[in-house]
């Protein structure tokens, strides 16, 4: 993996540092602000490859840090680190396009790995070959540009809800069992988190609610189907 260029913003001076410390000594390069308005400044002044978010931060919290990073690149992943580990801030920052969660106190090695997972994961999207669409009714999906377009609005799906659909796709009108939904996305880095994968299910049905000739069920104890009463693929 070439130098990846991280940003790490978190409040907690002492541990963050050596954060940093062992994040460049696994080769990564790594610039450390300690408020989410100094991250914000930063992020607009660099090019990063992957940013890692605190979410209680002075002037500025992580989860609307998040939300203005996300408005000037949809496609950067982030990591979100807490103190707390109530499921309601989980969802809500993977709800904010989130690509991982971790909670504190929370091993450096770990993060690490869950780095590295990430941004293969990304590396392979980026350098796919083109991947086919797909339509329903009067509404398609880009893998390859994240794109979904219902009712004549595009929505830019983040990394996660893409693979889910491209999944969903794949296995058309067949059964989508649950670990293979969370193995195509997540791999085998030991964060299958069953609610996650709900949240991601749920918001795709939002999405394609207004198209009617589309529909993903859930099957009890099995997994998911996605129906489609008509489609064509390019």
């Amino acid at each position: 993996m070439e130098e990846p260029v991280l940003l790490l913003i978190d409040d907690e001076v002492q541990y963050s540092e050596l954060t940093k410390e062992y994040l460049e000594m696994k080769g990564c390069r790594v610039i450390l602000k300690h408020d989410g308005q100094a991250g914000l400044t930063a992020f607009k002044s660099h090019s990063f490859d992957l940013c890692v978010l605190d979410i209680k931060m002075p002037k500025k919290d992580g989860f609307t840090l998040a939300e203005e990073i996300k408005e000037l690149d949809e496609t950067i992943p982030i990591i979100f680190l807490t103190g707390q580990s109530l499921k309601e801030d989980k969802i809500k920052g993977l709800m904010l396009g989130a690509d991982d969660y971790l909670t504190k106190p929370f091993s450096m090695e770990e993060l690490y790995l869950r780095i590295k997972a990430i941004l293969k994961r990304v590396k392979v999207q980026q350098t796919a070959t083109k991947v086919r669409q797909f339509q329903w009714g009067h509404s398609k999906f880009d893998p390859e540009l994240r794109e979904l377009t219902v009712s004549g609005d595009t929505i830019k799906l983040t990394s996660i809800e893409s693979k889910l659909l491209q999944l969903f796709c794949q296995y058309q009108d067949k059964v989508l069992t649950r670990d293979a939904a969370m193995m195509g996305i997540w791999g085998d880095e030991e964060h299958y988190r069953g609610y996650s994968l709900n949240v991601y299910v749920s918001k795709l049905r939002k999405l394609l609610k207004a198209e009617p000739s589309v529909e993903i069920l859930n099957l009890h104890g099995e997994g998911y189907k996605l129906i489609c009463k008509s489609n064509t693929a390019g």
